[in-house]
């Protein structure tokens, strides 16, 4: 009797361990997430063997244009990507052709709808050169067909064109960008306008879009003797959105190609910490019986926390003082707010990161640098700006002594020259600036920004996408930013449920419902990306800016070596043929079911083999 006691006894106690191991196990797995972002640190390396010696093996690539000022934006995004993919290019002028040698270059672009009107020598003639196993990427539909176009178009794919038509969506059928097998994107953001065609068998169609009913190919590639094409059927790569999809037209002209990417992921809260919550409004007292300081903290930070601990996330927290509109530093006054510091040390003891906004909202430009209708007072000059910012300084040895300011995220993104001369000399440990990829449709000195370290030191790392929803033009931003630059750079607003175009009338639990599928989405589609603060991402920028990567493409193995490797480097590889690890140099992570993979760079030379 004794005996069965004790055997219930054990079972009561191994079914009781197993349950608590379980509990802990789902209670701690924020805490697991956690510390697995610690892990992602970015270190600085010095200790590393010297690169092997190969030969030249930097691609070389002409860019034709017709007129610089009207293909001015199409060039520019051309060579943004050229430069970000490490491919050497000449611009030349379509008139000026019969005088180039085109044996000197890998790949031909053509950047520019004039054609007919400006091509100097026969397009047949880069044709030829595209059979003996040259590259053309045609980057953007004639304006006008005529003779040079159809000598060639049959070589390009087509079988027939018989003019032009209006298009919308994008729907790919390839993985043209990392991530995006059978991903779609419909909006007014995707009318654009093609070539009415019909393809060969021969074309391999990446992007069709739908015109009346009928699939449209949008791009597509041709093999052409021992060379290859690749057509864009749009107009829309002039946009700075559109990077991402340029590198993919040209990953596409080869069998396998690898660049270096950042590999990094942020999350930007602007105004945050501020004095924000102590504002009032309807809108939390009808939907949860809350003032806004109740919501903030028993609703919003909450969720953010949970959402941020699900995924690893980081969060750059960027903290304000006021929202008074002072601009002279003998007037500056301060009265702190009950939650700022409450905020700003959970954001901390999170293990995020603070960074500087601004003392006030005021944007550090000068008469006329930001649109009148913004209402914003101008600085008197660059020693006011200073003075604000160290106002702000001030402000932060007494509500967070440990913090030091080196992150800066201008209001409203604008930032003139003078006010980046003030964040230097206010804030002596600034390691980056953020501010916006593209100022489309804006006016002022925006604070424009490529991911590149300046003349002046600082790392500009411009913020891509916003929001807690995000449309299909947002995603579209969003997988351009990861396929050029491996960047997910994002950021939020505190009061996005009561900003009438940032909440569209939603309630918060459909914004942050809303929220919480964008980042599932993204960590899903991207499980290789590394969520990192600001200043880490500035230090993963320069370890991939700083790197020279050579590389030689054989049949069965890719050889590397990276001269300046300073610390893991990242590449997007496309590979028709399936890439293997051959040692411990390296590291393959395989996206979607598609061509591309996320190889992770271990030491300074590295080899790949290749199975077909």
């Amino acid at each position: 009797m004794k005996r069965k006691h004790e055997k219930r006894l054990i079972i009561v106690f191994v079914v009781c361990l197993v349950c608590s191991m379980i509990v802990v196990q789902a209670n701690s797995d924020y805490r697991l997430k956690a510390q697995l972002a610690d892990e992602q640190v970015v270190v600085m390396r010095t200790d590393v063997d010297e690169p092997a010696i190969l030969t030249d093996t930097v691609m070389h690539a002409l860019v034709l244009y017709g007129d610089e000022t009207t293909d001015e934006k199409l060039l520019e995004n051309t060579e943004t990507v050229m430069e970000h993919m490490r491919i050497d290019c000449d611009l030349l002028q379509m008139e000026r052709c019969d005088s180039v040698d085109l044996n000197r270059y890998d790949l031909v672009v053509i950047a520019s709808d004039q054609l007919e009107e400006k091509l100097n020598i026969p397009m047949n003639n880069i044709l030829s050169w595209v059979e003996k196993g040259g590259k053309l990427f045609w980057g953007i539909i004639p304006s006008s067909l005529g003779p040079q176009f159809y000598s060639v178009y049959r070589k390009l794919g087509m079988l027939e064109c018989s003019g032009y038509m209006q298009y919308e969506g994008m729907q790919f059928e390839k993985e043209l960008i990392p991530g995006t097998g059978n991903e779609s994107f419909t909006g007014e953001s995707f009318v654009d306008v093609g070539l009415t065609v019909n393809l060969a068998d021969s074309a391999v169609v990446s992007v069709t879009s739908e015109n009346d009913g009928k699939t449209v190919p949008v791009v597509w590639s041709n093999q052409v003797g021992e060379g290859r094409t690749v057509f864009y059927n749009g107009t829309s790569l002039k946009g700075d959105f559109w990077r991402g999809f340029l590198a993919g037209c040209i990953n596409a002209l080869f069998e396998v190609n690898m660049y270096p990417v950042i590999n990094a992921s942020c999350i930007f809260i602007d105004d945050f910490p501020s004095p924000q919550y102590e504002n009032t409004s309807d809108v939390t007292k009808k939907e949860y019986n809350r003032t806004v300081k109740e919501f903030y903290r028993d609703i919003w930070w909450p969720d953010m926390q949970k959402v941020a601990n699900r995924y690893g996330d980081r969060y750059v927290g960027l903290f304000i003082a006021t929202y008074n509109d002072i601009v002279d530093p003998d007037e500056f006054t301060y009265e702190e707010p009950s939650m700022e510091q409450y905020y700003g040390n959970s954001l901390l003891k999170a293990g995020h990161e603070m960074g500087a906004h601004g003392y006030n909202h005021q944007s550090l430009t000068l008469a006329g640098g930001t649109p009148e209708e913004m209402g914003y007072q101008p600085w008197e000059n660059t020693a006011d700006m200073a003075a604000s910012l160290k106002e702000l300084d001030e402000i932060r040895q007494r509500l967070f002594p440990s913090v030091t300011f080196r992150t800066y995220v201008p209001p409203s993104n604008y930032l003139s020259s003078q006010g980046r001369e003030a964040v230097k000399k206010a804030f002596q440990d600034v390691r980056i600036i953020s501010g916006t990829l593209s100022s489309e449709g804006e006016e002022g000195e925006v604070c424009r920004q490529d991911f590149e370290t300046g003349k002046d030191g600082i790392v500009d790392f411009p913020r891509i996408t916003s929001g807690m929803i995000l449309d299909d033009f947002g995603r579209f931003q969003m997988v351009n930013g990861i396929g050029l630059y491996g960047v997910m750079s994002h950021f939020i607003h505190p009061d996005d449920l009561f900003d009438a175009e940032r909440g569209q009338g939603k309630t918060w639990q459909q914004l942050y419902e809303s929220y919480c599928q964008m980042m599932e989405w993204y960590h899903s589609s991207y499980p290789t990306m590394r969520s990192l603060t600001a200043v880490m991402a500035a230090d993963a920028l320069q370890v991939c800016e700083n790197a020279v990567p050579h590389i030689i493409y054989g049949e069965d193995e890719i050889t590397g070596s990276i001269e300046n490797f300073t610390g893991e480097s990242f590449f997007w590889l496309r590979c028709e043929s399936t890439p293997v690890v051959l040692d411990d140099s390296c590291q393959i992570t395989r996206m979607d079911e598609g061509e591309y993979y996320m190889v992770t760079v271990k030491s300074t030379n590295f080899r790949i083999g290749l199975r077909s």
